[in-house]
């Protein structure tokens, strides 16, 4: 290969590391809090959610702070979700008036509990896992996330769904970088072999 085609291809790496760089992550500790009326359906070992809209989006902090304060429209993934379901699923998509969105994909589920109603307590749930963040202009953050309803299956009852943004393991840009780099360099050797 001769000097432009290395040119061409260490200007194409560049290109694609800057744009793989340019979303920035959301930040570590921000928190999204949605809260409102649902209604869920829940066994020892799985449930159903469905929102009743609109849901509110309160203590928010960090990235999340783009997100309008207002009511906003949102959906919970309304298929029966365990402790054992597969990684992939998206847990909520909430959307405001501003354009802006944000959802979670799930990755696992780490702790499962539900609770059934006796003479002096509501039934109660709560779920607690891990997964990707999403919101406009961000790129997917890892997360965790907590949700916790109360009150009678079936029924229109409160229910607050919390995630918070973790740290970013290293970006896949760098290791685009570095391999092509590495690439680069055995192309420089092959061609030095060959002269």
């Amino acid at each position: 290969m001769n000097r432009k085609g290395l040119t061409a291809v260490a200007l194409a790496a560049g290109l694609s590391f800057v744009t793989a760089a340019q979303a920035a992550p959301i930040a570590v500790g921000s928190n999204l809090s949605l809260n409102g009326n649902d209604t869920y359906t829940a066994t020892a070992t799985s449930f159903s959610i469905t929102f009743t809209n609109p849901v509110h989006i309160t203590a928010t902090n960090g990235s999340f702070t783009v997100l309008s304060p207002l009511p906003v429209n949102a959906t919970m993934n309304t298929n029966p979700l365990t402790d054992t379901t597969a990684a992939g699923f998206s847990l909520y998509s909430a959307t405001d008036g501003t354009g802006h969105s944000t959802d979670l994909v799930a990755a696992s589920i780490t702790s499962f509990s539900f609770s059934p109603a006796t003479a002096t307590t509501l039934a109660s749930l709560t779920v607690n896992g891990a997964g990707t963040l999403d919101l406009t202009g961000f790129s997917p953050t890892p997360g965790i996330f907590s949700i916790t309803t109360q009150g009678p299956t079936g029924a229109a009852v409160t229910f607050s769904a919390t995630s918070v943004a973790t740290a970013v393991p290293e970006p896949a840009s760098l290791t685009l970088l570095g391999s092509a780099l590495i690439g680069l360099g055995w192309l420089g050797r092959r061609r030095r072999k060959t002269v």
